[in-house]
């Protein structure tokens, strides 16, 4: 039987430390880009914040069935 959930305390903290990244550097993209970061790795940042909650509710939704 599982006691965290569908995620252990890990991979919670690892998914918050994603999210909290990527909303400060999509926040912070104009200022990012203005300062010689790649546009690339601005727009890889962005994708990959969007990516970890979606990835979370598929994962979660097959776990259920």
């Amino acid at each position: 039987m599982r006691r965290h959930g569908l995620f252990g305390p890990n991979a919670v903290r690892v998914i918050a430390l994603v999210l909290a990244v990527g909303m400060a550097s999509s926040i912070g993209a104009p200022y990012l880009i203005q300062a010689g970061v790649p546009l690339a790795v601005v727009i890889a940042l962005i994708v990959l914040v969007l990516a970890v909650p979606v990835l979370a509710i598929v994962r979660s939704e097959k776990s259920r069935r």
